[in-house]
């Protein structure tokens, strides 16, 4: 494991890129990834936000099911955020909800799939079947996963505690959520933390050199 200092990154310089509808199209861009998944009504355009700093520019829509492409955001020109299709959403017709899943496992079986995954969840609800089946499929293909709750605001103290023990338990014991909120804040400067630890200090040799061919080969 190769370790790097940790880079300034300034959040509120992040810019949307584009959708893609079929991966065979992702853009080739030699910055490593965190893709973002979560139910359709967890809360992850919010999050998203309030973790850029940036209020409106992930499209918030009180209709759930809205994100169905995998939208690309360029983070400060050092990380590419990959917010995919939220799934679950009971009201979208079946090909629809079908064409979402499809899109997203075709993403995290590709070659440009993200070095990490957040998967988010409500902490009101804890994860779901839909959840678990992400999850589960994570742990298969090998795809590292960092569970976060949302919604933290939503529980007081001893709740929120009890809840995020609950989750961790239905999860394999083993990943605790982070609990976060984009109402008041709480978690945002811990998760920013994680996700640059994990993508930009503590990054595999391997991934580097990766990143560093797709540049010179450009």
């Amino acid at each position: 494991m190769e370790s790097k200092p940790a880079p300034i990154v300034r959040w509120p310089n992040t810019h949307f890129i584009q959708s893609v509808a079929d991966t065979r199209l992702f853009p080739e861009i030699a910055m490593p990834q965190v893709a973002v998944a979560g139910h359709s009504n967890v809360g992850k355009s919010s999050l998203l936000n309030t973790l850029f700093d940036r209020k409106g520019l992930v499209k918030v829509s009180k209709k759930p099911g809205c994100t169905r492409l995998l939208n690309l955001f360029d983070l400060d020109g050092q990380i590419l955020i990959v917010d995919l299709p939220g799934y679950g959403y009971a009201r979208a017709p079946k090909a629809e909800k079908r064409k979402w899943r499809q899109l997203i496992e075709l993403y995290l079986q590709s070659p440009s799939v993200a070095q990490i995954v957040l998967v988010l969840l409500d902490i009101r609800h804890g994860p779901k079947d839909s959840d678990m089946q992400l999850i589960e499929w994570l742990n298969e293909a090998g795809i590292r996963w960092i569970p976060v709750a949302t919604k933290a605001d939503k529980l007081t103290g001893n709740n929120r505690a009890k809840r995020l023990k609950e989750m961790c338990e239905a999860m394999g014991g083993l990943l605790k959520p982070m609990p976060t909120s984009s109402h008041d804040g709480r978690g945002i400067k811990e998760l920013r933390e994680v996700i640059i630890e994990e993508l930009l200090v503590n990054v595999p040799s391997k991934v580097w050199e990766e990143l560093e061919e797709d540049q010179t080969s450009d």
